[in-house]
């Protein structure tokens, strides 16, 4: 394998998952006597150790489980966490989009609770999904700006996770800046194994040094080449990673055939074979075996080359198969997500219709509140206008009244004036007694005119108690119907029209005693003129 190989940060330090007791980490989660903190690192293990890369569609579950326990502790810091790992559980599956989405959400929280390196963290896993979407500029961003968070706080502690976030950016920085500027490239592989080494990472030297042997081998620095190839694989034996090992058996292979040191690349190819059928690694396979046909062509052993161009083909075409079956395996998560995804959709519809319904029942209740008490204010303003003309009607008997006291005593002091007056004024005995006899003309005529005022009153209290009182009434009970719960809201338009004539009828009546009152207030004014 001569390509460069990005550090995957996002996932676990160690490529391959020790083998885990998985139901003994379940144990632990389901164990509500342990602490929260406990029980939160069994599940994230679990999920990542026990799922990551074997069932991407078990790590998303146990890692919303994960996300649903902090939440409801309010654990911010432990709900990034799992969102991280259900971003992970997309990325294995290629679902990029859903991957940046859980990888942002993650980025979020971990600003608002100002956890550097955790965003540096993300920054990296980001800036991935650039990278292998091809949006170099994008990854080169989000590498660069981890990298600098990461050096800053590289000033005030000593701390490795913070080193190994920074072998991480340096390392992919590397990768990306292979085939633009070898050189940067270069400097940024160097840098990551100085930490490595410091920070005892094997298997990130074994990635700087394979990345540093691609890029002098593209040079055609040869020996320099082929001194990396030999670290990169002394690394991967001494971490007994079996896959990375053939790779790198199979990278010198490459690098003598292409020196023409066929028998030193028949020795390291062969090498790489009988270790991938041992492991069963069909790409190890496939190119050690192309490495052996290329090479016993080019020496003349076309017999054995035939041999292991047939074993390359098989390789090849077994690699498909499982290449297939994995892509068939992530389109069927990757369906059953999105089909989770339709359901959640609809539910959430079905959800906010009900919502709607129920907020168009309360409006309209709201709206046959405002209609009563609308109704209410009609009758309290209906009731201070009758108070307003009972008030005035009786007024007017009270001033009438006083008329008529303040005349009696008037005629009863002329009555006494004369009386006191008779014997002085004999010689006009005459006119007085004219004058007697007009003041009775006088009286006369005004009890007769309190009297017709009296009488007029009457009748208005007469109209008050029956012309008004039946519209009065009747509006009354529309009202109680109104207020009665088996009433039908689709009447309310029948009773509002019926609301409405008893309305008008009342306005008739009461502009009829208004006309009838500013008529009598005429006539006693021109009665005081005359």
């Amino acid at each position: 394998m001569r390509g460069a190989l990005l550090l995957i940060f996002l996932f676990i330090w160690q490529a391959l998952p020790a083998q885990l007791n998985t139901d003994s980490l379940r144990s632990v989660w389901r164990n509500t006597d342990l602490s929260d903190s406990l029980r939160l690192k069994a599940i994230n293990k679990l999920a990542w150790d026990g799922y990551i890369f074997s069932d991407p569609d078990s790590a998303y579950y146990y890692g919303q489980l994960h996300y649903d326990f902090a939440k409801d502790r309010g654990l911010l810091k432990e709900m990034a966490i799992a969102l991280n790992t259900q971003g992970t559980s997309f990325y294995m599956i290629e679902n990029y989009a859903k991957a940046s989405q859980y990888f942002y959400q993650s980025l979020k929280i971990k600003e608002e609770i100002n956890d550097t390196l955790g965003i540096a963290t993300s920054l990296i896993n980001i800036g991935m999904i650039k990278d292998d979407q091809g949006l170099i500029e994008e990854a080169i961003e989000h590498y660069t700006r981890a990298m600098e968070l990461v050096l800053k706080m590289q000033e005030t502690s000593n701390d490795p996770e913070i080193e190994k976030k920074l072998v991480a950016s340096y390392n992919n920085l590397g990768t990306i800046y292979t085939d633009i500027e070898p050189e940067l490239a270069l400097d940024y592989f160097i840098k990551t194994i100085n930490i490595a080494s410091k920070l005892g990472l094997i298997r990130e030297q074994a990635y700087a040094f394979n990345n540093i042997a691609n890029i002098y081998s593209e040079r055609n620095e040869k020996e320099k080449a082929l001194k990396y190839y030999q670290e990169a694989l002394a690394a991967l034996i001494k971490l007994g990673d079996e896959g990375g090992t053939v790779d790198g058996l199979n990278n010198i292979g490459i690098h003598y055939f292409e020196q023409g040191s066929y028998k030193k690349a028949i020795n390291y190819a062969h090498q790489a074979l009988d270790k991938s059928k041992k492991n069963e690694n069909k790409d190890g396979a496939s190119t050690a075996a192309e490495i052996l046909y290329e090479c016993h062509k080019a020496l003349g052993n076309y017999q054995k080359a035939l041999h292991f161009h047939e074993l390359q083909i098989q390789a090849r075409d077994s690699l498909e198969i499982e290449l297939n079956k994995r892509e068939i395996i992530r389109q069927g998560l990757q369906y059953s997500y999105e089909k989770q995804a339709a359901a959640d959709s609809i539910a959430f519809a079905v959800q906010q219709e009900i919502q709607n319904i129920k907020i168009a029942e309360q409006q309209a209740q709201l709206n046959s509140e405002q209609t009563k008490r609308f109704l209410l204010y009609g009758v309290l303003a209906m009731i201070v206008i009758l108070s307003i003309v009972i008030f005035r009607g009786n007024r007017r008997k009270i001033e009438a009244a006083k008329i008529i006291a303040e005349q009696k005593e008037e005629v009863e002091r002329q009555h006494d004036k004369i009386v006191e007056q008779h014997k002085l004024l004999e010689e006009k005995n005459r006119e007085i007694t004219d004058f007697n006899n007009n003041l009775e003309t006088l009286v006369a005529e005004r009890t007769k005119e309190l009297e017709e005022s009296i009488n007029q009153i009457r009748s208005y209290q007469h109209d008050l108690a029956h012309n008004i009182r039946a519209p009065y009434v009747s509006l009354m009970g529309l009202l109680n119907l109104i207020q009665d719960e088996r009433f039908d809201s689709n009447e309310n338009e029948k009773v509002l029209e019926q609301l409405q004539v008893t309305g008008d009828k009342i306005g008739v009546v009461l502009k009829d005693i208004s006309k009838e009152l500013a008529k009598s207030e005429g006539n006693d004014n021109r009665k005081n003129k005359s």
